[in-house]
């Protein structure tokens, strides 16, 4: 263990922003815990260094136990020893409940791995030179391989939200110091092999990239997290959504996207992590800017417009994340009017109004930053002429609900009596419907049968002994969707065949139904002919 003098380090305050170092003893360490005592450079997000500050932790591990076992779950909090001070030139106070921790845990003997710990955003008010007393840090984690694992703080960040900004202000051992170890834990169990995860060496922001993995625990739900080059500082965050998924065996497939936003994912080196929540594999990728290929394009929409109108101004393969000018210019080249600024996206897109302040544009002017050469001029005419306009009307009346058919006969042939039951199909002669109405209305076509009689008058086809298969099919233009009948028995009850569900919509659209039928013959019966009538109605 490395214990280092306590020592006055400054503070920077910037745009209401503090940025606080220093220390004061807290409390006692932990039986199970050994006190780490190492000096920290820490670093501002707005103002940069601000010096280093001596750190004190203990690493407490719950449950306390002798030996653990692969799959025991542990609680890890980093017990503040220090606080730091709100400097005393600070133009402001701290706010109660404004400040986060989040403190990085190294792992090394059985496990090599970086845990991240966070506290809640829980602090009293604190004066300038009065100390800022954040939350102790904590979080829960699976031990996955056996062996002596040993835990050291690594460093940590606090995220302050004053309200009229948030800073973070980063903490990492200085230079020549190696934090001690706090912790050591004894685990056992059967070591298994390690999960593994592959993807593209190189990305940008707003992209989506493949991922692949193995010895991962079967169909556990995967952890994605994009951390720092050493495997600290993980955030879910930057990653705007993922398709990832742990099958069976172990293997991890899907894609992750990038978060577009340049300040979750600036240009830099990183790793990504999967975890199943008992054990993780990361791998390094390197996030660069995306910069699309020439040329440049640019234009206007319409191309013609008189003065006070607006257009819309889009391109692509610009500069992603930048800013480009929009200025109209006349015949001379000469600038005029008001320049606009407009804002690339991750792919180097943008779109966005522009409004024509004068009538000598001839050229709208788009500029990436200040560059004299990465610029497109898009040609556009100033309408001089007023517009003039004239009003459009028509009134559609209702029409109707109408159906027809290819045809009236429906022959199922002959069949040959043997004593057995026989099936025999036929088509129904397709029925088309038109809905003309123009509202909101739906409808239904049904059918029933008859019994099939033979031409003595007596004897008898039950209808029951024919069934149908609905087949609707909505046509070009329908507004509708058409859905089909349920097949079964037809008989004296109507059917469905088709129908349409009224479903607030404007409806309407051409429609056609059409069924396989099947007459199922008695085992026994008088030969002869046999008719029925089949009845379609459409309501």
């Amino acid at each position: 263990m490395r214990r280092m003098r306590p020592r006055r380090v400054t503070a920077a305050v910037a745009t209401g922003v503090l940025a606080v170092t220093g220390a004061v003893i807290l409390s006692s360490p932990a039986a199970q815990a050994a006190e780490v005592d190492y000096t920290s450079t820490c670093t501002n997000d707005f103002m940069g260094p601000v010096g280093d500050t001596p750190t004190k932790v203990d690493i407490v591990v719950s449950p306390v136990k002798d030996k653990y076992t692969v799959g025991d779950q542990i609680t890890v909090t980093w017990k503040w020893l220090a606080y730091n001070k709100v400097p005393l030139n600070s133009p402001i106070s701290v706010p109660a409940d404004s400040t986060k921790p989040v403190g990085d845990i190294q792992l090394s003997g059985a496990q090599s791995d970086v845990w991240t710990l966070e506290g809640p955003q829980k602090n009293p008010l604190a004066a300038p030179g009065e100390e800022l007393k954040v939350e102790n840090m904590t979080s829960t984690f699976t031990l996955s391989a056996p062996g002596t694992l040993n835990l050291a703080p690594k460093g940590y960040r606090t995220i302050t939200d004053a309200g009229i900004a948030k800073s973070t202000t980063t903490c990492v051992p200085a230079a020549g110091q190696v934090p001690g170890i706090s912790a050591t834990l004894t685990v056992e169990g059967q070591q298994t092999a390690d999960p593994v995860v592959t993807g593209p060496a190189e990305s940008h922001a707003g992209w989506e990239i493949d991922l692949s993995g193995s010895n991962f625990a079967p169909n556990a739900t995967p952890q994605l997290s994009l951390c720092g080059a050493d495997g600290g500082n993980c955030d879910a965050a930057r990653f705007a959504s993922n398709t990832l998924a742990i099958d069976g065996q172990g293997k991890l497939t899907g894609k992750a996207t990038l978060s577009a936003d340049p300040s979750k994912v600036p240009a830099g080196s990183y790793t990504v992590k999967v975890s199943d929540g008992v054990k993780s594999a990361s791998y390094p990728i390197n996030i660069t800017m995306y910069v699309p290929a020439d040329p440049r394009e640019a234009k206007a929409s319409p191309n013609v417009a008189g003065v006070g109108e607006t257009v819309t101004i889009s391109g692509k393969n610009w500069r992603v994340n930048s800013n480009v000018s929009v200025v109209g210019m006349k015949a001379d080249g000469s600038l005029i009017g008001t320049t606009q600024s407009m804002f690339t996206d991750a792919w180097g897109s943008f779109s966005a109004p522009f409004t024509i302040t004068d009538p000598d544009i001839v050229n709208i002017r788009v500029r990436e930053g200040i560059s004299a050469t990465k610029l497109v001029l898009i040609p556009f005419t100033v309408r001089t002429t007023p517009l003039l306009s004239q009003g459009v009307s028509v009134s559609l009346a209702p029409g109707a609900l109408s159906m027809t058919q290819a045809g009236d006969g429906l022959n199922f042939g002959s069949v040959t009596l043997n004593g057995e039951a026989q099936t025999v199909k036929a088509n129904l002669n397709q029925v088309t419907v038109l809905d003309a109405r123009g509202g909101n209305l739906g409808w239904s076509l049904t059918g029933s049968m008859t019994d099939l009689v033979a031409a003595n008058g007596t004897d008898k086809i039950p209808a029951g002994n024919l069934s149908w298969t609905p087949s609707c099919a909505a046509g070009a233009g329908s507004l509708s969707t058409v859905t089909n009948g349920t097949a079964g028995a037809l008989g004296t009850t109507p059917s469905a065949l088709c129908s349409v569900a009224s479903n607030g919509a404007t409806s309407g659209g051409k429609f056609t139904g059409d069924a396989e039928i099947s007459l199922t013959t008695p085992q026994f019966a008088a030969a002869g002919a046999y008719t029925g009538t089949l009845t379609l109605t459409l309501i």
